[in-house]
């Protein structure tokens, strides 16, 4: 029987999760802890974890834990959710790899912040994309993706959850057959490769004059729930702006 670690730091992976117990056995977790110095904006508590009844480990940086995966001996580790950038020796422990899940159709939206930068770009067709995770950010070999439409109308929550039901479609169809290397792997076409910008919590100011309604609705829309949200600040105060839309 495979030996398989999940590991995953925020919603995203904690629903994933779920439908993926109902398929496989997870052996432990792997969490970020509360010194962890990456910073998950839709993050979980410790206690939504221990629901499962599995070994949790709460962590601050996965590239310092080669000793911690050694002695849990994994034979995979799913990675859903997670910020850091895995280095080549830890991607060596598990003896079948890292299985990752992008919510972008890769190689389209590689990089950081996928969800909110799929909105801030109007991207009209978003997804999920299950891959081979590799050194480099979000290149590895795909296993398979499922996509949905981004409607014109659709916030943060929106989009998220649609992630979680590509995702979950994702684990029970293909999840299996990883497991018994059912599968046939695609390499990625680097001639349509884009990279997300990573943003820094200044990007959540709406700049009333330099910005167009068209961007500003955007922004709005991209940093809603389950993000930090967009917002206008006057006389020292903000007002944050959760939901919008035009007329």
């Amino acid at each position: 029987m495979n030996k398989i670690i999940w590991l995953s730091a925020n919603r995203f992976g904690l629903r994933l999760l779920e439908e993926a117990v109902k398929h496989i056995d997870i052996s432990s977790i792997i969490t970020l802890s509360g010194k962890a110095k990456t910073v998950m904006y839709d993050g979980v508590e410790r206690k939504q974890w221990n629901k499962f009844k599995i070994d949790v480990y709460e962590i601050e940086d996965i590239n310092q834990e080669s000793n911690l995966l050694n002695n849990l001996n994994p034979d995979i580790v799913i990675m859903c959710g997670w910020r850091q950038v895995i280095s080549k020796n830890i991607l060596s422990i598990p003896k079948k790899g890292f299985i990752g899940f992008h919510p972008t159709l890769l190689p389209i939206g590689r990089g950081p912040a996928p969800i909110i930068n799929s909105i801030l770009n109007g991207l009209e067709v978003g997804g999920v994309t299950m891959f081979c995770v590799s050194d480099g950010i979000d290149d590895g070999d795909i296993i398979a993706q499922k996509s949905f439409e981004i409607l014109p109308k659709d916030h943060a929550q929106e989009v998220y959850n649609k992630c979680i039901g590509a995702g979950k479609k994702l684990i029970s169809d293909y999840l299996p057959r990883v497991l018994n290397n059912d599968i046939t792997l695609i390499l990625q076409d680097i001639s349509k490769a884009t990279l997300f910008n990573k943003p820094s919590l200044k990007d959540n100011k709406i700049d009333l004059k330099k910005e167009s309604i068209d961007q500003i609705y955007r922004k709005i829309k991209a940093l809603s729930y389950p993000y930090k949200g967009a917002y206008i600040e006057k006389d020292g105060k903000k007002l944050i702006i959760w939901k919008a839309e035009l007329i």
